[in-house]
């Protein structure tokens, strides 16, 4: 027991001399670091003031060495800027020069290339102009030969249309010594008869008022009247096409007959007289009345055709009538007539052809082309043709107006006119087309181009 309170007092004197202990060490520690501190400070403040000097030097010294070395630096730059300057302006220039050099070629390979080209377009207008001049030669020779040709075609037109003319007015002569004749027997007739009549009067007032028409219209239009006055019923009719027509003439009662087929059946002996060219009578030996007529069985009727060449044109038509005594003594007048008036209308037709084509043969002999005075010819024939085609299809006319289409309605007729007109008129005059179709829109279509469609 006396062992552990010894321990006891050991160990509380040994907790107490080491707490003492800690608590001398701590204070010398602390005393220590203190005075290390101090003695630091005491180095620090000492060094600075050693350094001080020192480090002011270095820095003078330095900051000198450092304005040396920018000095230099600077020096150095700026000699490398001028030598790159330099080097730059070396570069361009030489590039430069050799832009400038290739710019010399590149021109040089254009302006020699340009010459060649030059030289064979020179060359190739050589040779266009050597063609050109051959060529002029042979144009020259072919338009000489197209001149000749045309004077020969001008002069053989003249020619047919003088035989034309020639055969026209024997055939018109020829028709004046019959209807010479014949009035000559219709007078004896009449003196030896006891029943008076002005028949050959009239006849003969016909014949006068035909040959006295300056037109073909106007002729048509005279032996219409002409019938009239002799034959209870009188008409003309024109030729359109496959049709006839009814042509009124002024103071001539119209029959009320439309469009009638030339070779149906209600045309009657009328599609004979178109076949045959030739005048027919119907009466009391029979035959077919037209069906407009409406004539009773026996009742008279003639038919008269107007050709122009080789082609009807027109029928002059008569009959007696439904009501009034039965005679046919007017329809040997009405037939004298109608073939005075066919061979009239064929004379005045060949003089005017002639007079054209005489007109085109002599404007059209000079040296040069054919001028505008030079074509009146042209011009005259044309007209002649286009009016020839008004006058026999008045009707078609109207109604190509009205509906604008006048080349398709007429087109038959136009094309037989244009084929006389270019056989007769040579290609050498000049714009020989454009006076037909000028004909067409003036004298067809009024003035209106849109009417022929």
């Amino acid at each position: 027991m006396a062992e552990d309170q010894l321990r006891s007092i050991v160990d509380g004197i040994r907790t107490r001399l080491q707490s003492e202990l800690d608590t001398q060490l701590a204070a010398l520690s602390e005393s220590h670091e203190h005075a290390l501190a101090e003695l630091g400070k005491n180095a620090e403040a000492e060094a600075e003031r050693r350094w001080a000097g020192k480090l002011e030097s270095a820095r003078a010294e330095w900051v000198t060495q450092l304005q040396s070395e920018v000095a230099a630096a600077r020096s150095e730059v700026e000699r490398r800027m001028v030598a790159e300057s330099m080097r730059a302006r070396l570069e361009a220039e030489q590039a430069a020069a050799e832009a400038a050099t290739q710019a010399r070629r590149e021109l040089e390979q254009a302006v020699a290339g340009e010459r060649k080209r030059a030289e064979e377009e020179a060359a190739r207008l050589q040779a266009e102009v050597s063609r050109l001049s051959t060529d002029s030669s042979r144009l020259a020779a072919e338009l000489e030969e197209a001149r000749t040709r045309a004077d020969r075609e001008l002069d053989e037109a003249g020619r047919r249309a003088d035989r034309q003319l020639a055969e026209a007015r024997a055939a018109f002569e020829a028709e004046r010594v019959e209807t010479a004749d014949a009035l000559e027997k219709a007078r004896v007739s009449a003196s030896a008869s006891t029943v008076p009549s002005n028949g050959n009067a009239g006849l003969l007032d016909g014949i006068r008022a035909i040959d006295n028409a300056t037109s073909l219209s106007a002729a048509l239009a005279a032996v219409t009247r002409a019938a009239a006055s002799q034959a209870p019923r009188a008409a003309m009719f024109l030729v359109h096409g496959s049709e006839l027509r009814e042509w009124l003439v002024d103071g001539v009662p119209g029959v009320d007959a439309g469009p009638i087929r030339a070779e149906g059946r209600e045309a009657g002996f009328l599609s004979e007289v178109l076949r045959s060219g030739d005048a027919v009578a119907i009466g009391q030996h029979g035959g077919t009345p037209p069906a407009f007529a409406r004539l009773p069985a026996g009742r008279a009727a003639i038919a008269v055709p107007f050709t122009l060449g080789g082609q009807p044109v027109a029928v002059l038509y008569a009959d007696e009538g439904s009501n009034g005594a039965e005679s046919d003594a007017w329809a040997e007048t009405v037939q004298i007539l109608g073939r005075h008036a066919s061979a009239f209308l064929a004379y005045l037709t060949a003089m005017k052809t002639a007079q054209a084509m005489h007109l085109v043969a002599a404007e059209g002999t000079g040296p040069a082309a054919a001028t505008d005075d030079e074509a009146q010819g042209a011009r005259r024939y044309a007209r002649l043709l286009v009016s020839e085609i008004k006058l026999y299809n008045e009707g078609a006319v109207r109604v190509g107006r009205e509906r604008r289409d006048l080349m398709k309605r007429l087109k038959a007729e136009i094309d037989r006119a244009r084929k006389l007109y270019e056989e007769r008129v040579p290609a050498v005059v000049r714009d020989r087309d454009a006076y037909f179709q000028q004909e067409l829109v003036q004298t067809l279509a009024g003035g209106d181009p849109s009417l022929l469609g």
